[in-house]
């Protein structure tokens, strides 16, 4: 009947089973409550907000604070519990123990500053509140579909890592609002903007560009690495005599090694050039800028991702297998995959060859009229 309702003028409907339940129509809320009396005297309560909280859950405390009011008792609001730790805390102590990355940390931090400043210093155990449900709704309501996405594994993880510690029963706001069809449709991948006949004149207008912006773009387009990957480069990353380039800590937690490739080598020993272990390939370069900066000089519209797509892309086409192409881009096989998740292990030397083919082909796309 709620789902169907359209009036919103404030009437109030009363239940015909449980004496006592009703709902209020108002035109911003629909509010559950109980209306009875109480030695005599009128009483009503609150229970809270459709959809946020559900027909069964208002009914199942309607009917306890109603067996209250039947023995004469006058019902309050529990009492709150013992403070739990501050939500700012809990977050914490969950990157600390689930080892999330410094850049994970920042942005997770960043998101729960912005969007849920007001709960940061506020017992975690507040979070099973309606006043937070109703916080992420509005949240919900005025951000898009990436961000809520976001939010949603934050809050979520939060909450799990705060039920384990601090024996809490905390439910995710996220998922009762996406029961009810209050979420955003889910981000959409982006589309790759940069196509392999736009090379040519990308080529040119990277060229143009200062000698570290252009060997950043270049060994993206090489080697796939994601953008955070190839801006923390350090020397010691750099192995010039076994032809090893490692990246220790990369995005799904697994180290990647590839090999140094012939059209790798010579950017690389430009940049290796001079520095000392912890020094980084590419320091100062700004990779967020760089597609801007490229665009500046002539280049097509593209995103450093295009980089990664296309060379997925090429390997595919020259018939690179799937393993393969996971490997050198460093993706974890689906759950359900035993067979590359647990048996097929491919090192550096089984991808060099199908890696020295993707390049050569991407050098031919650039040089193409």
């Amino acid at each position: 009947m709620l789902l169907r309702a359209t009036v919103r003028d404030g009437r109030i409907l009363r239940d015909r089973m449980l004496s006592g339940f009703c709902v209020r129509l108002n035109p911003r809320k629909v509010t559950f409550r109980v209306a009875t009396s109480v030695a005599g005297k009128q009483f009503r309560m609150n229970l809270g907000h459709w959809p946020l909280m559900s027909v069964q859950e208002a009914r199942a405390q309607a009917m306890d604070v109603l067996a209250k009011c039947r023995r004469g008792e006058r019902p309050h609001r529990p009492a709150a519990p013992a403070p739990s730790p501050t939500l700012r805390e809990v977050h914490a102590d969950y990157c600390r123990d689930k080892r999330i990355k410094p850049s994970s940390q920042s942005r997770y931090g960043s998101l729960l500053r912005t969007h849920f400043g007001a709960w940061l210093d506020r017992p975690v155990s507040e979070l099973g509140q309606l006043e937070f449900t109703e916080h992420c709704r509005a949240f919900v309501q005025r951000s898009g579909a990436a961000l809520v996405e976001l939010a949603r594994g934050v809050v979520g993880a939060v909450m799990k890592y705060a039920n384990a510690l601090h024996g809490l029963d905390l439910a995710s706001p996220f998922t009762k609002l996406a029961a009810v069809g209050l979420l955003p449709v889910r981000a959409q991948p982006r589309a790759r903007v940069l196509q392999e006949a736009d090379l040519p004149a990308w080529r040119a207008a990277v060229d143009k560009l200062g000698e570290r912006q252009r060997d950043f773009l270049l060994l993206t387009l090489y080697t796939g690495l994601r953008r955070n990957e190839c801006a923390d480069l350090r020397r010691d990353q750099i192995d010039l005599v076994a032809g090893v380039l490692s990246i220790p800590e990369t995005k799904n937690g697994k180290p990647l090694s590839l090999p140094i490739t012939p059209a790798m080598r010579e950017m690389l020993e430009r940049r290796c050039s001079g520095l000392q272990p912890g020094d980084a390939l590419f320091k100062g370069v700004a990779a967020g800028h760089l597609s801007k900066m490229a665009a500046r000089v002539g280049s097509p519209a593209f995103m450093l991702h295009d980089l990664r797509k296309l060379l997925a892309t090429v390997g595919e086409r020259l018939g690179v297998g799937d393993a393969v192409l996971r490997r050198i881009l460093n993706h974890t096989p689906q759950k359900g995959d035993v067979l590359h998740r647990h048996y097929v292990q491919l090192g550096v030397e089984d991808v060099k060859a199908p890696l020295e083919r993707i390049q050569a082909s991407l050098d031919a796309a650039i040089t193409a009229q």
